[in-house]
């Protein structure tokens, strides 16, 4: 049976060869931190989904700074404290998100509702519209169903029968190619106008 001392050892000889960029060290730190570490950001964020991504960027942050690991101190500790960061981060940006979210929709109601003849939001309007016009069959589908029926990543695969990470995809492809097209060719009026449908969609 491993005494407490044995084991502490064996931790560090695998800290230390994954500060040396050890792979089969770094597996084996992943195997045994992974559950811990999804539990633990589960039980601040209350998003599974979002525990999972948590979980991947814990670890390639540490392999990205494991140069910096000291082998001394307790890593169960270390790696805790950069989960808890990543999840403050994230809670962080959706409450940015929300926000402007908010604001934006006031101001996209504002120019959609609008009585005056104003040339200058129609045609800020007509460049989205043209954006979303571009999208290949799939991906405007997609986008479609999620900024005009306001239909989650779920409801989307449930009803066109593919992945929720197919629809995924195809969201963040489309709000690349609406960004850069409104950007080229509107104003940041209408890049506005493309976010705040992005947020939407998420």
């Amino acid at each position: 049976m491993q005494t407490e001392s044995s084991n502490k050892r064996e931790d560090n000889e695998l800290l230390t060869k994954l500060r040396n960029g050890d792979q089969t060290a770094f597996a084996e730190i992943y195997n045994q931190y992974r559950s811990k570490i999804f539990v633990y950001a589960c039980s601040l964020c209350k998003s599974p989904d979002i525990s999972e991504e948590i979980v991947q960027e814990v670890f390639i942050k540490v392999w990205q700074k494991r140069d910096q690991i000291n082998t001394e101190l307790n890593f169960g500790a270390y790696i805790k404290k950069i989960t808890l960061n990543h999840v403050l981060n994230h809670l962080k940006k959706v409450a940015r998100e929300k926000a402007l979210q908010q604001q934006l929709f006031v101001f996209i109601e504002t120019i959609r509702n609008s009585t005056e003849d104003n040339l200058l939001e129609k045609e800020l309007l007509r460049t989205y519209d043209d954006a979303i016009a571009k999208l290949p069959p799939q991906k405007k589908l997609i986008y479609n169903l999620s900024r005009n029926e306001d239909l989650s990543h779920d409801e989307i695969a449930k009803k066109l029968n593919i992945s929720k990470n197919t629809v995924k995809n195809h969201m963040v492809e489309a709000t690349r190619f609406i960004r850069n097209y409104v950007n080229q060719n509107g104003s940041v009026i209408c890049f506005l106008i493309a976010a705040s449908n992005y947020f939407r969609s998420n």
